[in-house]
């Protein structure tokens, strides 16, 4: 019985694992059916959408393709070419810019040769207006003498053709006159330190520059304690020198006899006026860019001023050189300054009129010491332009007492100016020597050398001068100098009874300004500047002609020898400094000048000045009413150690009225 019920379990359970195993493999196959049918759908779908993306996006694969499949050197290459291509472009374009300069040069060119012949056609049209009037003058002179009656009763139509002619000529001078004058740059031209104004007097390009200035002053002096004590007549001298007249050290050096003063220092106020002219000439060749010319400036005494000078009431004669200018720089050939007076830098540049130690103001106070040898360095100059201005001790006395030409001193030179470059600017001289006759004297029937006769001088200076645009500042620097040998004793080319030995010419200044510009109507100036000559103009030894040997032998004289010690180790230096502000048409200025010479003998110098221009800023002329203060003190060594030299100090008041024109 369990055995038939355990059989029939086992057969049920067979029957049932038969059956689920049947419906498994029905509803895998229809599962398979169904998600290989969905499969095969996707598939035609996804087929599609690639087909669509494929005809759609047809040059954005084949950009991708030849981006993602490019060869590198193929893509360098391409990358090469198109900086090629850029270049070219960038070349082409410079290429274009340049033929367009060319072409508006060319322009220009011929605008301006278009001026020109029209110029040329104005003056050919002006020289046929004037041989008409010539030929038509000449044919009724002929008229004339031809036949008196028949110029009698054409006389009144002789004498409107002349008029006519002569209406002619004028117009012809105003063409002229118009042409020339658009060429100027401006009528007011500053040379040599005077403003003159160009006025064209002559035909084919000349033009004649005529111009100067007239300076009339009245001065007045005043001093405290000694100060009187100096005021004496010429050819006086100081109580001192009468209670030492054997120890008395310097004069008495180069002129042992017949010592005094030079100058007229008796009366504390007077009045002079100074004249000096200007003409020059000049023509061009616009071919060879060349200027060319001749300059002169002579002194005219009206009183006794700088130009009558010691007495000399005659025109004489300043400087006379001629001129060569190009774009390369000047040549100057002739009796000139150098570029030691024409460079240099100090603060009289900056002063007003004479209201510095540049001016005359020396000769209206007594500066001659009390030995009257004139110990004192007066002027910031180098020796060169002192000795030509008569501020140095030689040249003073020279000038007042026994060689009136000293007053035309200046040296034969030849001189080049470089071209401005960026500030920058230098300046060359050389002198063959100054004029002989200006060291000889006859004293007492004894004809002496008493000069130092410099020969081969050579000048030179250098200058900068730079524009801080940005904060309205301008500077400027300069270094000047001179060297020369002073002249030696010759028995085989003069024989003079005495022959004084100088030391060597040597001497150089350096200086610096700034201007700054506050706004269209206000400005300030700083200049400052110090100079150092040496033993320039300074004697070293004296001797005498021996008239058995005809040698040159030192003297025996121990007292003159004796007054050379004064310059054994003294040299001479000056220094400056000063200050201007200028608000409109009014400019004033204070500056100060010291000096150290021989036996360190010093003198001191504040001025201060005030000027007002009355002219208009485009006038051809100007019209300037000033005053000047000066403040000196000297301080004078004694012959002796100890020995008390009076005090000189004092003001010197200058006021008066320059007229340039």
């Amino acid at each position: 019985m369990k055995k038939s019920i355990y059989t029939r379990t086992a057969l049920a359970s067979l029957l049932t694992l038969c059956s689920f195993s049947g419906f498994a493999a029905d509803f895998s196959d229809e599962s398979m059916k169904e998600v290989k049918k969905q499969e095969s759908n996707e598939s035609i779908k996804t087929s599609g959408k690639m087909e669509v993306m494929k005809t759609s996006n047809k040059k954005l694969k084949e950009k991708m393709d030849r981006v993602c499949n490019a060869d590198p050197r193929k893509k360098a290459e391409e990358l090469k070419k198109k900086e090629e291509l850029r270049l070219a472009a960038e070349q082409k374009k410079k290429e274009e810019l340049k033929l367009a300069a060319e072409q508006k040069k060319k322009k220009e060119e011929l605008k301006l040769a278009a001026e020109q012949k029209k110029k040329e056609e104005i003056r050919l049209a002006n020289e046929k207006k004037a041989k008409l009037i010539e030929d038509s003058k000449a044919k009724a002179l002929k008229v004339k003498n031809s036949n008196v009656e028949k110029s009698k009763t054409k006389g009144s139509k002789t004498k409107n053709a002349k008029i006519e002619a002569e209406d002619i000529k004028k117009d012809v001078k105003v063409v002229n006159s118009n042409t020339e004058e658009k060429g100027k740059a401006s009528p007011v031209v500053s040379v040599g330190g005077v403003d003159i104004i160009d006025t064209n007097q002559g035909k084919d390009g000349l033009r004649i520059t005529f111009g100067g200035v007239v300076d009339s002053q009245g001065y007045g002096n005043y001093g405290l304690s000694d100060y009187e004590h100096y005021n004496i007549m010429p050819g006086k001298f100081t109580s001192y020198f009468d209670v030492a007249e054997d120890s008395i050290r310097g004069a008495n050096l180069v002129f042992p006899e017949g010592i005094g003063n030079i100058g007229d220092y008796s009366e504390n106020m007077g009045m002079i006026s100074d004249a000096i002219l200007h003409l020059r000439a000049e023509n061009k060749n616009e071919d060879l860019g060349l200027l060319y010319g001749a300059d002169v400036q002579f002194h005219v005494p009206v009183t006794e001023g700088k130009g009558a000078s010691q007495g000399v009431n005659a025109a004489r004669g300043r400087s006379a050189h001629v001129f060569l200018n190009s774009k390369y720089g000047d040549l100057k050939l002739g009796y000139q300054f150098g570029p030691e007076s024409l460079m240099r830098l100090d603060a009289t540049r900056i002063a007003t009129v004479d209201g510095a130690a540049d001016s005359d103001w020396f000769r209206k106070v007594n500066l001659e010491g009390n030995a009257a040898n004139f110990p004192f360095y007066v002027t910031p100059r180098l020796y060169t332009e002192s000795f030509s201005s008569e501020s140095e001790k030689l040249s003073f006395r020279m000038a007042g007492k026994y060689n009136k030409d000293v007053m035309t001193t200046l040296p034969f030179r030849a001189a080049y100016y470089s071209p401005n470059y960026m500030g920058a600017r230098f300046g060359i001289s050389y002198s063959p020597r100054y004029d002989n006759s200006l060291s000889i004297v006859e004293d007492y029937g004894n004809v002496k050398h008493v000069g130092p006769g410099y020969e081969h001088i050579v000048s030179a200076g250098a200058s900068y001068e730079y524009d801080f645009s940005k904060h309205n500042i301008k500077v400027k620097t300069s270094v000047v100098g001179e060297f020369g040998f002073a002249k030696e004793p010759s028995k085989d080319k003069h024989l003079y009874n005495e022959f004084i030995e100088y030391n060597n010419l040597g001497g150089m200044n350096l200086g610096a300004s700034a201007d700054y510009k506050i706004d269209e109507d206000q400005s300030v100036k700083f200049a400052a500047s110090f100079a150092y000559l040496g033993k320039s103009g300074q004697p070293k030894n004296i001797k005498k002609l021996d008239p058995v040997s005809k040698e040159y032998k030192d003297i025996n004289d121990d007292v003159r020898k004796g007054g050379l010690e004064q310059f054994n180790d003294k040299d001479t230096m000056y220094w400056t400094a000063g200050a201007g502000y200028q608000y409109d048409n009014i400019y004033t200025s204070l500056t100060y000048f010291g000096s150290r010479m021989s036996d360190k003998d010093m003198l001191h110098n504040v001025a201060l000045g005030v000027q007002y221009d009355l002219s208009s800023s485009c006038s051809k002329s100007k019209f300037v009413p000033y005053a000047a203060l000066h403040y000196f003190t000297t301080n004078e060594k004694g012959a002796l150690q100890d020995q008390k030299v009076p005090s000189n100090q004092g003001i010197l008041l200058l006021t008066g009225v320059k007229f340039s024109f």
